[in-house]
């Protein structure tokens, strides 16, 4: 189906409906920069101000936790959920990647998951050993990046695997659900087992991965300096 919205029009298959704004602003600016009428160089950091929104709602996430304002959690931390996904697709679509958003994006996801799986954690809602599990795998990474790039080569080209990408959608369905059943309650007793697990296997295959994959890469650098 498409929609038509003057300048541009949509195919509403491709874009989701919250998209419209920005992306007729981003095509009158794409169709009038030619023409040096109408620039809107400001509308390039709207993924980088989304993603600092989203750094933003961690602080009163964790208070409605604290204070046990479940309802006002759970839906603070839908609103930050689709930040991450509408500003990833903004910097897509529009190519207003940047060096910046590719630091901070990440590090955004990573704050807001570990203080999720904590808060849970002391409340009772997650299992100890899965919050150790995905800490020891997203430490391992970092610190492999770290000596990568000092050790290695000053160059990374470091980009998520499919089964990583899996593993943190499962965690923040898992982060979204437990929220829900303390906001309002349990619809399906076994789902939150079948996501915890889920969510831990996937974290064990994805460090696996990780480790064997840049294994690999060291092993061939290593190989090619001889």
């Amino acid at each position: 189906m498409t929609v038509t919205k003057g300048l541009y029009t949509l195919e509403q298959n491709h874009l989701p409906w919250l998209c419209y704004p920005v992306a007729i602003a981003a095509k009158m600016q794409k169709s009038k920069s030619d023409e040096g009428m109408f620039k809107f160089p400001v509308l390039k950091y709207i993924p980088n101000a989304l993603t600092v929104l989203r750094f933003v709602l961690i602080v009163p996430f964790l208070v409605f936790l604290y204070e046990k304002e479940y309802t006002h959690a759970f839906y603070l931390f839908l609103v930050a959920g689709l930040t991450d996904g509408f500003d990833g697709w903004l910097a897509r679509h529009f190519q207003w990647q940047s060096p910046l958003g590719s630091f901070i994006d990440p590090m955004a996801d990573k704050l807001l998951v570990a203080s999720s799986f904590i808060s849970l954690a002391l409340i009772g809602s997650l299992p100890w050993w899965l919050v150790v599990l995905v800490f020891l795998r997203d430490l391992t990474i970092s610190l492999g990046v770290i000596a990568w790039y000092w050790l290695v080569q000053r160059q990374l080209d470091f980009v998520p695997t499919l089964l990583s990408k899996v593993n943190t959608s499962l965690q923040l369905a898992l982060v979204t659900l437990c929220l829900f059943e303390l906001a309002f309650f349990t619809f399906a007793p076994y789902l939150v087992e079948v996501l915890l697990f889920s969510t831990a296997i996937t974290t064990a295959a994805s460090y696996i991965d990780y480790v064997w994959t840049w294994g690999k890469k060291a092993y061939s650098r290593n190989a090619l300096d001889k």
